[in-house]
């Protein structure tokens, strides 16, 4: 009989929702949530109004590296991050967590669907994407963050960056929304792999490149940058975010908790003036670069 290997994550509710989308990218096959004894679906994470979580758990195939994914996890969690490790035996999970997976609205005009399903608005721009091993589903309430407001600009015509592209559906998802071009950047060999699987299969792949960053030319300039990433790369990357910024462009920070929006945007206020959405304990840094005025 397969067994299969389970890791438990005990964290601060700040820290859940990053860690279930951390264990995800690093292959698990079923993830879930559990605060106060019951597990919070994955179609209701974005749209949750309180946050009241303190279990992450991820199923994964035995022959994970658990020195891996623990050392990945340390590098999210707190000083009170707690991992257990349980082996259990085999179930349907794939199943299992198709049922967690359904179609969802992030807006009127945006929509994400799993592989799986049909897509319930034909007429409407619609990310197919499936859980895998990348970062970024559309459940993670920055996710759903930058795709929202994503959805509410006017996109035509629009240069847009995604900086640390993950699965790759911030970029997929504002070209659906009728940018006239995107370039996803990431660090990771497999991001950038799995980012082209799912333009694929969102049948544009020939219309967005996935680049390490030394490939992305100096000279370039974006009408709108977005990264969702973590506080400290933000701030380590302002020089190089502002600089792909287009003047009157704009720049979506996220990644950020609220404790933490005044610290990152202190890094780019010589630059930009901001604006500051929420969603749970998560922030959406939206910045405005200012003309340079002479001297």
């Amino acid at each position: 009989m397969t067994h299969w290997i389970k890791i438990l994550v005990e964290t601060n509710e700040c820290a859940a929702g990053r860690l279930a989308e951390a264990l995800e990218g690093l292959g698990a096959i079923a993830v879930s949530i559990t605060g106060e004894g019951e597990p919070l679906p994955a179609k209701r994470q974005p749209f949750a109004k309180h946050l009241s979580r303190t279990s992450v758990s991820g199923l994964f195939e035995p022959a994970l590296s658990i020195d891996t994914v623990s050392s990945f996890i340390k590098a999210i969690g707190d000083s009170n991050t707690n991992i257990r490790v349980e082996t259990i035996v085999d179930r349907n999970w794939e199943l299992a967590t198709r049922e967690q997976f359904v179609p969802f609205p992030i807006s009127d005009n945006l929509w994400i669907c799993p592989s799986w399903h049909v897509p319930p608005k034909p007429d409407v721009a619609t990310v197919i994407i499936d859980p895998g091993t990348a970062f970024g589903t559309g459940y993670h309430p920055t996710t759903a963050l930058c795709l929202h407001h994503l959805s509410g600009l006017s996109l035509h015509k629009k240069r847009v960056l995604d900086w640390g592209c993950g699965s790759g559906i911030l970029a997929i998802g504002a070209y659906k929304l009728g940018a006239d071009s995107a370039l996803g950047v990431d660090i990771d060999p497999q991001a950038l792999a799995v980012s082209q699987d799912n333009a694929e299969r969102n049948g544009i792949h020939q219309s967005i490149r996935w680049v390490t960053p030394e490939a992305v030319a100096t000279t370039t300039q974006f009408d709108i940058v977005v990264a969702n990433i973590l506080a400290n790369p933000l701030i380590a990357l302002a020089p190089m975010l502002k600089h792909y910024t287009a003047i009157d462009g704009t720049l979506m920070l996220s990644g950020v908790t609220r404790p933490q929006t005044e610290r990152v945007m202190a890094h780019y206020l010589d630059t930009f003036s901001f604006d500051i959405l929420y969603r749970q304990e998560w922030a959406l840094l939206v910045g405005r670069k200012r003309p340079v005025l002479p001297t």
